[in-house]
């Protein structure tokens, strides 16, 4: 499958169903399996007011999903999910991306803020290397358990765009 061909589009009400009924992530992933499921992040913000959610999808459906959710005038939280079935292929890189050139061409936005679990090694590497700087580190209670996060942004004057 040609990862190039990506695009994000607004999320749909089917979608979230679709969405709830992945398989389950597997290994390292299992502990960010509540992220899809009812009463996780799309219960939560799709159709939130302050919140953009879209499909990462390919010709051959959806592979993923990413929200900006608004932290201030300027700036908003990023996150994203890619299918369990579709983690590590490049898929990751793509969404974030085209993320990136939504919150800051197209919505305005100047800074976009993430926070990435601790031992979610492939993932910390991915924001390293898409110019997301580390500032600080965080615990919060998830699902009631704390986890260790780093807390991560990048600035609009920052972010180079797809430079492969």
């Amino acid at each position: 499958m040609d990862i190039s061909r990506i695009s994000l589009r607004p999320m749909r009400d089917g979608d979230v169903s679709e969405i709830e009924n992945w398989p389950s992530y597997k290994d390292a992933f299992a502990q960010m399996d509540y992220a899809l499921r009812q009463n996780g992040w799309l219960d939560e913000y799709f159709n939130r007011p302050g919140s953009w959610c879209y499909a990462a999808q390919t010709d051959a459906g959806i592979v993923g999903f990413a929200l900006l959710l608004t932290r201030g005038a300027k700036d908003a939280e990023l996150r994203i999910a890619i299918h369990p079935e579709k983690t590590r292929q490049g898929f990751g890189r793509r969404v974030m991306i085209s993320l990136m050139e939504k919150g800051f061409s197209e919505l305005g936005l100047d800074t976009i803020h993430l926070v990435v679990r601790k031992n979610n090694f492939s993932a910390k590497r991915l924001y390293d290397r898409l110019g997301f700087i580390n500032r600080g580190e965080c615990t919060l209670l998830i699902q009631n358990v704390s986890v260790e996060f780093f807390k991560m942004d990048i600035h609009k004057q920052e972010f180079q765009g797809d430079e492969e």
